[in-house]
């Protein structure tokens, strides 16, 4: 039975900064000038990255915001549930999973500017899934939030941004 501990152990995942375990799979070795790329982007990105991202029962990945699109891929284990705060300020959630005749989606895309995070649905789980972020991953465009700044910028989403800031 494979468990979210051998999975950490197997696939050399290590903690991530918003919460859960990762590791980088894939970096583009094509590149995008900086001056191709949109405004905030101040040097040059990988055309694509990838990386698997582990949630377990209990772990929360944190309110946190990138430059780039990320689109989520579910491979095993729970649904996930993920709450995403969109540029006008309006939340909506998207449940990752491939319990399709449940409304789950099997791939979640979240546009770069959005505010999200997510849970394992269940308890005792986890859910391993893969992240593809283009333009690729790069912590100078990785926004981490204060939950106070937060909640004073989306009062109407109080109950969310407790649990997830």
């Amino acid at each position: 039975m494979t468990t979210a501990e051998s999975l950490i152990q197997h696939l050399n995942l290590e903690p991530h900064p918003e919460g859960g375990f990762y590791k980088e799979k894939y970096r583009s070795g094509i590149t995008i000038a900086a001056g191709s790329l949109p405004v905030g982007f101040c040097e040059e990105r990988s055309l694509s990255t990838s990386i698997y991202f582990l949630l377990r029962s209990g772990d929360i990945s944190k309110f946190h915001r990138l430059r780039s699109d990320e689109i989520w891929y579910h491979h095993q284990g729970s649904s996930v549930r993920l709450i995403l705060i969109d540029s006008e300020g309006v939340k909506h959630t998207k449940i990752l999973g491939t319990h399709i005749e449940r409304a789950e989606h099997p791939q979640v895309i979240i546009p770069a500017g959005t505010i999200f995070g997510a849970e394992v649905h269940g308890e005792n789980s986890y859910a391993l899934m893969s992240c593809v972020v283009s333009p690729g991953f790069d912590f100078r465009d990785f926004e981490m939030f204060d939950k106070e700044d937060l909640l004073q910028a989306y009062p109407k989403h109080t109950e969310v941004i407790e649990k997830f800031g």
